[in-house]
This record gives C-alpha cells, sequence and structure tokens, in this order.
C-alpha cells in the first residue's frame, strides 16, 4: 500500500515536471503565455502516468546488458501507446481531439510521431538514471505520518479538479452543435440581406433611400424646363453617389465574441490550453473560436 502511495506522489510530481515542460514548449511555439493541461492546476496527468510506467517498467532493466537501449526502446515504444491510447479515448469521450501531429513527418493517425517517441525514450532514461534516485531519496526524508496526509490532500485535490474538469467540458461538443447551427441560420439571413445585429432588412435600406430620391427628384422638377437637364443631372449624382449598403463584416464578428461568451471556463480554458484541439465535425469552428479568444 505504502508503494502506491509512493508512486502516486511520485506520478504527481512528475505530472508538474510535465506541466512546466508543456507550458514552455507551447508558449514558445504560440508566442503566447499557454497554462498547459488537462487539469486547472499546474499539472499534466499523462506526464506523470507515463513516469510512473516508466519507473514500474524500466528501472528494473537498468543492470541488463545494453540497458540505456532496451530502456530508450521500451520508454519510446510504452509513452507512445499511451498517448495514443489516452489520445484515442478522449477523443471518443469529448468528441475533440486534443493534440495533432499530422504536422509532423512519420506520425500515425496524428495522434504519436516519432520525434515525440524518441524525446520520451530519453526521459525514460533520464528518470530512472537521474532524476528518480533523487525523487526517491527526498521522499524517503518524509515522516510517515506528514507522508500519508501529503499523499491523501493531493489525491483529495487531484480527484476534486479532475471532477470539476470533466463535468465543466462535457457539454463541449453539445455546444459546438448549437453554435453550428445558430452560424448556419445567420449565413441564411445573410443571403437575404439581413444584418444579423438588428435584423434590418438591405431591401427595406433599398426602398428608403429610392423614397428619398424619388422624393428630391419630385421637388427638383418643380423648377422651370430649362433647369431640367440640371435636375436630372443632380439627381443622377445623387443616386451614384449615394453609399450602397452591405452586409458588415463586424457583426459577423460580434457574433462569434457572443458564441464564445455562451462557452463556460472550462471550455474557454481547453480552446487555450489546446491551440492543435480540433474535431471532426467542427474543426474550423473550433479555430475561430481559439482565434477569437486569443485576440481578446
Amino acid at each position: 500500500m505504502q508503494y502506491l502511495e509512493r508512486l502516486f506522489l511520485w506520478a504527481v510530481f512528475y505530472s508538474f515536471l510535465g506541466w512546466v515542460y508543456e507550458s514552455i514548449l507551447v508558449s514558445v511555439q504560440e508566442r503566447r503565455p499557454v497554462n498547459r493541461g488537462f487539469l486547472n492546476g499546474p499539472l499534466c496527468p499523462i506526464y506523470g502516468a507515463g513516469a510512473a510506467l516508466a519507473i514500474v517498467v524500466l528501472t528494473p532493466l537498468k543492470d541488463v546488458p545494453a540497458a540505456p537501449a532496451v530502456m530508450f526502446m521500451l520508454g519510446a515504444l510504452g509513452a507512445s501507446v499511451l498517448e495514443y491510447v489516452t489520445s484515442w479515448a478522449m477523443e471518443r469521450i469529448f468528441h475533440a481531439r486534443w493534440w495533432d501531429y499530422s504536422h509532423f513527418r512519420f506520425n500515425i493517425n496524428g495522434r504519436v510521431c516519432l520525434i515525440g517517441a524518441i524525446v520520451f525514450g530519453v526521459f525514460g532514461i533520464i528518470i530512472v538514471d537521474v532524476t528518480q534516485p533523487w525523487v526517491e531519496h527526498w521522499t524517503d526524508m518524509i515522516p510517515t505520518t506528514a507522508f500519508h496526509i501529503l499523499v491523501s490532500v493531493l489525491f483529495v485535490a487531484c480527484l476534486s479538479d479532475f471532477i470539476v474538469t470533466v463535468v465543466g467540458f462535457s457539454g463541449f461538443h453539445r455546444r459546438l452543435a448549437e453554435f453550428a447551427r445558430v452560424l448556419e441560420r445567420g449565413r441564411e439571413r445573410m443571403a437575404d440581406g439581413v444584418n444579423l445585429l438588428d435584423g434590418v432588412s438591405l431591401l427595406d435600406v433599398s426602398e428608403a433611400l429610392q423614397q428619398y430620391t424619388d422624393a428630391a427628384a419630385g421637388r427638383l422638377q418643380t423648377y422651370r424646363d430649362a433647369a431640367t437637364g440640371k435636375v436630372r443631372r443632380l439627381s443622377e449624382n445623387l443616386t451614384e453617389n449615394m453609399p450602397k449598403p452591405s452586409v458588415p463584416s463586424v457583426p459577423v464578428a460580434k457574433l462569434y465574441g457572443k458564441l464564445l461568451g455562451a462557452l463556460n471556463f472550462q471550455q474557454r480554458r481547453m480552446l487555450s490550453s489546446f491551440p492543435r484541439m480540433t474535431s471532426d465535425e467542427y474543426g474550423d469552428l473550433i479555430k475561430k473560436l481559439r482565434e477569437k479568444l486569443v485576440r481578446k
């Protein structure tokens, strides 16, 4: 039982290191601060799970012949399998793909890639040979009572964070479907010449302008016949120079802003934390919502 507690504590520690690594990496790539991680707290659980798996599987191999090569291969393979299964499971549960390596060469369905496997293989060796002996040394220095309290507090905190995150994000796919219907109705109204914000028909605007022009022309026709040509030219110039009403692009941007405001905190956080999160059904919508969120 105590070994499981130790393993959990180590997993939390490596989850934190994974969060630091991911946040720095993605922030540099996106050129903006990114609070990376599935949970609200500073943890990337997949790194903790991968590290715990490496500790259990690779530690007994430290003394075998060609240990570094064997540990590298098993670490790369095990981490890639874990990442692939996690990506697949999260996509089935939340109807969204959280990361996509399709832009990398030698990837498998965009879920894992060769460069990632190499990095994880190197990390496996570093964890077992470098960091884990140090981590175990400091773990052993924690008094037994304090150790159990620390593990209990961290377990409750992680479990609570997980529940809050899953519940908060669970309606994301349904909300995207609602947004898609709203945008479709908006496009239909725009095709009919309707301003999305106030519902004023462009046909009504054109009729009003025409009435104004006709009224002006009618008053001008009361002048003498000698001025008829001048009146005609003035009326034509008035009509030609009158601004043509058009469907503005600003209301569309405001509409996306309103849709973004309809998302809850967890859903907006995920959009920001996972720049490559996408969906087979609503990938373009997710991209536009994220762009609007980042520009805010």
